[in-house]
């Protein structure tokens, strides 16, 4: 055995060796987070468009973490006001017990079709069905990017120069009273500009954390996308995905931004 491996028969005697172990695992046991212990990480299904682009609808769902109940949002955004459109959200969760894998897959299914149900005469009503194009996706694997920057054109214009959207995040620490509450004190929020044919437009800018985002932690700017209707003027939508406070870790949750371009 090396002299640099530390062994219960070396310097230290048998019991300060366990104890020294037993320190180390307590001090270093928050840090070391397994797959079950780091939250939920929702997925995202785009609805679509209006005819016009002044309205886009998305669903993020998955599994709460902890519980493990499958959920469903389903948020109706109107984009030239960048805001919800009553009665969305629609948001359901089964709280029944879950099961196997193979179960909770078929059961996650089951919540989602009733949640589209729910809101499927707003989706009619608002006509809801174009898809628009994601000009720009940096998820949380994609190493390499800057999850505050997106530089993306607004549409592929072949040969002639691209249609530039650049993005710029910048995170705000905002103390919450209520999640100060709860030890919770490393709450954040964002301000986001956009710099668009020689114009900078500030998209968002806290002053106040705002309670439907919980205890928000983190965000990156997690895709772009653009719609060109036939007879309007062009829209965005800019999905940025939420780091928040969770049972077991981080839970990752989405909010959309949008407006003319």
């Amino acid at each position: 055995m090396s002299q640099n491996q530390l062994s219960p028969d070396a310097s230290l005697p048998r019991r300060v060796f366990t104890a020294v172990l037993a320190l180390t695992a307590f001090f270093l046991a928050p840090f070391l987070v397994t797959d079950a212990e780091a939250g939920d990480l929702a997925e995202v299904n785009v609805l679509g468009f209006s005819p016009a682009g002044d309205f886009f609808a998305f669903e993020q769902f998955g599994f709460e973490d902890g519980s493990g109940f499958p959920y469903s949002h389903i948020f109706v955004i109107d984009v030239l006001g960048d805001s919800w459109v009553a009665p969305s959200p629609f948001r359901l969760t089964d709280g029944s017990d879950p099961g196997p894998p193979e179960v909770a897959d078929a059961e996650l299914a089951a919540v989602r079709k009733e949640n589209l149900d729910s809101a499927s005469a707003l989706l009619q009503e608002k006509r809801i069905g174009e898809s628009g194009t994601m000009v720009g996706f940096s998820p949380r694997t994609e190493l390499s990017a800057d999850p505050h920057r997106m530089r993306v054109s607004a549409r592929d214009r072949g040969i002639a120069p691209p249609e530039v959207i650049d993005l710029t995040m910048n995170e705000i620490p905002l103390p919450s009273e209520r999640c100060n509450g709860f030890g919770i004190e490393d709450t954040k929020g964002f301000r986001l500009t956009m710099l668009h044919e020689g114009v900078t437009r500030v998209l968002n800018n806290d002053a106040s954390l705002p309670e439907s985002r919980g205890c928000a932690l983190g965000y990156r700017i997690e895709r772009v996308i653009t719609y060109y209707p036939q007879e309007a003027p062009p829209v965005f939508v800019i999905l940025v995905q939420m780091a928040i406070y969770g049972f077991e870790g981080p839970d990752h949750r989405y909010l959309a931004i949008a407006g003319r371009l």
